[in-house]
């Protein structure tokens, strides 16, 4: 912390320890409901019968399941201060519960640090406050001793092991848990400036590119981000890129709000800096991550495919918990107040819905936000890596996910229920959104090893140029040891989506025997679909796997695809997939370009909460056109916005194309980049049009536009952003 913040947070303390009487009445009642609000209310009829006459459960096996069962027994010692709270006597066995975990229960043998300074006391530490009146001191400091000072990872809260190596998903429940010792010991005030210090780091002096906190993107960015490995010190530095990780960012978010949300008001109320730094991220980033109860799939991390459903939970922490807590701040309550009704309402009222249109340059993710519907993709550059993938346990599949993971979200339930997430029984080599050579052997890898360069793309080019409402991504695919190779585009307008891919190309030397396959979607099934035919007709389906050559358009779930190049062959499939005693229906679609694909293409609109006839009108008459489609620029018109998106692969020129009733319009770069031009007023002399540019390589200082409307031209020099907002986007306005 820099000096003149470290006199300021001295001076904070001297005033505080003065006047702490008063205000530790506040804290501690805070701190009480904070406790009582997250206890357990496990039935206590079932809690007594298993209640021993030692104070231990008889369904526990202490010492012998790693941390587990001392988590379960802090719950249910929560569980028991809660019944007593609420008019049952149970001080005798409150107490003997305590006594057993402080004093009789054997070592815990947990091989991971995490269950010891952030598993045991995550479930232990409402229990003890809530029980705080009742143990006495020395039973009280004994078990603090135990759980919280003399574990065998050491103590929960140790500045000396605080860094900014430290991901913030560890930082926040230990700070908290930190402060919770601190104010039960009555040290509180030497810790809450360690932990002050510690998250004014983490959220405010992260460098551009040191690992967590807070990106120039304006996104939380939790456990594990990387840089360019061409500029490291090799593939062992080159860590993974995660925008607020699900399980790491919300377990910030939501411990650290918590925490904040305690001293609130009182002479040691949290610094502002800090205080705004997770307002930032919660406000400017998480918002554009979910819609309901489902968070964007590609930022959850390693933990997709354990069993959590953590595109639920980490929504839930995130969003429920921490949207709570900054409620009692009083601060932002509008934006607060518009983010939780979002997570409530999956169709938000109008006053509250998100629309507009996102790209996170430091993570190559882009969002699209519509009242109606959610869509991002997640691509690859050579200055990011792909989402955790942490084999052979935890989203030990996800080799193809960073390759374009499409995701669209309408009714919030595309990738199933709690605990039944389609994502435990998910074919890996089918992600949406993906180009890739299908099989039935997943590659596993692991970073910090030499074949760790499986997590990168060689290319530069990958990026997005967003106005704030449309945008464009595009990704240039030359993945270390994967022979395929491809360019990928994605084109996000207002009411649809079209994705273009061309230069799709494997060489016979490299055939497995399988196909190279472009995926559609791969997501609960809702019970039949429909794939219109290239003569007219209509194909209803349920289970079971359908081939169809040159077909018009597919629609499932009130999404639909609308085929452009007329040459494709689709492949639809819906199954059940077994996970334990839980049977998943899945429905899968993809685009099959051979075995030996040369040059291939695909062109697909997809259209987001649109129904079956919208869907069917659309694909008789649709309002949008790809104006070029070749390997050096991929242009698409949107007609109804007079808004064309280009993608230039290197310097050049669109030729004069119409869009919509607007005149021609042409435009000449001067370098690669990402572009939109849209024409925002015209009179019959001249014309206004808007122009936004954006480097996806994120290496050019200036690029030479001219734009050229109904004959007209203008042209000009745009300053691209410097570092650290490399890759971000320019909006001018060209008068010609």
């Amino acid at each position: 912390m820099a000096p003149l913040k470290t006199l300021i947070l001295l001076l904070l303390v001297s005033v505080a320890n003065a006047s702490w009487r008063t205000d530790l009445e506040v804290i501690l009642g805070r701190m009480t409901q904070a406790a009582y609000d997250t206890a357990s209310h496990e039935n206590l009829d079932h809690l007594l019968s298993l209640l021993k006459a030692d104070g231990s459960f008889s369904d526990l096996k202490y010492g012998q399941d790693d941390s587990e069962s001392f988590r379960t027994h802090g719950r249910r010692q929560s569980a028991l201060l809660y019944h007593h709270l609420n008019g049952k006597d149970l001080t005798a066995e409150i107490l003997t519960c305590f006594s057993f975990i402080t004093y009789d229960a054997p070592p815990n043998t947990d091989g991971n640090w995490w269950g010891h300074v952030i598993g045991v006391p995550s479930m232990m530490w409402g229990g003890v406050v809530l029980a705080k009146d009742l143990l006495g001191s020395e039973l009280l400091t004994d078990f603090l001793d135990r759980y919280w000072q003399n574990t065998q990872a050491g103590p929960v809260w140790n500045p000396e092991e605080v860094s900014g190596d430290m991901a913030g998903g560890n930082l926040g429940p230990r700070a908290m848990f930190g402060e919770v010792e601190g104010l039960l010991r009555g040290t509180h005030v030497d810790i809450h400036a360690q932990v002050q210090e510690a998250l004014y780091v983490d959220l405010a002096e992260r460098q551009p590119y040191d690992g967590n906190g807070l990106r120039p993107d304006g996104c939380l960015h939790q456990h594990n981000i990387g840089g360019d490995y061409n500029t490291n010190i090799g593939y062992l530095d080159h860590t993974l890129n995660n925008p607020y990780n699900g399980a790491y960012g919300k377990e910030l978010l939501r411990y650290t709000s918590n925490l904040m949300s305690w001293y609130t008001g009182t002479e040691l109320d949290f610094q502002d800096a800090t205080i705004e730094g997770l307002f930032a991220a919660y406000l400017e980033c998480q918002q554009w991550l979910f819609r309901g109860h489902t968070q964007e799939p590609t930022t959850c991390g390693r933990h997709m495919t354990d069993g959590t459903s953590i595109t639920l939970y980490a929504t839930r922490g995130a969003v429920r918990d921490t949207g709570y807590h900054l409620q009692k701040f009083g601060r932002h309550l509008e934006e607060v107040q518009a983010v939780l009704h979002r997570y409530d309402h999956v169709l938000p009222d109008p006053e509250f819905a998100l629309s507009g249109n996102k790209y996170f340059f430091n993570s190559d993710l882009t969002v699209h936000q519509r009242r109606e519907y959610m869509a991002s993709v997640r691509v690859l550059s050579n200055r990011t890596s792909r989402p955790e993938t942490w084999p052979p346990s935890q989203n030990g599949d996800g080799y193809f996910q960073g390759d374009g993971f499409m995701t669209i979200l309408i009714d919030g339930e595309e990738y199933g229920k709690p605990k039944r997430e389609v994502f435990l029984v998910y074919d890996w080599a089918r992600v949406p959104g993906v180009t890739n050579l299908y099989t039935t052997d997943i590659p596993q890898y692991h970073t910090g090893a030499y074949w760790s360069g499986h997590f990168f793309n060689d290319a530069k080019f990958a990026g997005g140029v967003s106005d704030g409402e449309v945008g464009v991504t595009a990704m240039v695919c030359r993945r270390p040891y994967v022979a395929l190779r491809s360019v990928k585009s994605w084109f996000f307008f207002d009411d649809v989506i079209v994705a273009l891919g061309t230069g799709i190309s494997l060489g016979v030397e490299d055939t497995t025997g399988e196909s190279v396959i472009t995926t559609l979607a791969q997501l609960a099934f809702e019970g039949s679909y429909v794939i219109g035919t290239s003569n007219g007709e209509e194909i209803t389906a349920d289970f079971g796997s359908n081939v169809e050559n040159q077909p018009a358009f597919l629609h499932h779930r009130n999404i639909g695809y609308v085929f452009m190049n007329g040459n494709e062959t689709l492949f639809t499939m819906a199954d059940s997939r077994v996970h334990g005693e839980d049977a998943i229906d899945i429905f899968s679609a993809w685009l099959d370009h051979g075995s030996t694909p040369e040059d291939a293409t695909h062109s697909y609109v997809v259209l987001p909460s649109f129904d079956l006839e919208q869907t069917r009108l659309f694909a008789a008459n649709p309002h949008v056109k790809v104006i070029s489609q070749g390997r050096d620029l991929h242009a698409v018109c949107h007609e109804p916005s007079k808004t064309i998106g280009f993608a230039f692969l290197t310097d050049g020129e669109l030729t004069p194309s119409t869009c919509g009733d607007a005149a021609e319009v042409s435009l000449l770069v001067d370098t690669p980049c990402l572009a939109l031009v849209s024409v925002s007023s015209e009179s019959a002399d001249a014309a206004e049009l808007s122009v936004t540019l954006a480097d996806p390589q994120q290496m050019y200082d200036v690029i030479r536009v001219r734009v050229t409307y109904g004959g007209r031209a203008a042209e000009r020099d745009v300053q691209m952003p410097p570092p650290p907002k490399r890759g971000s986007s320019v909006t001018e306005a060209f008068l010609v």
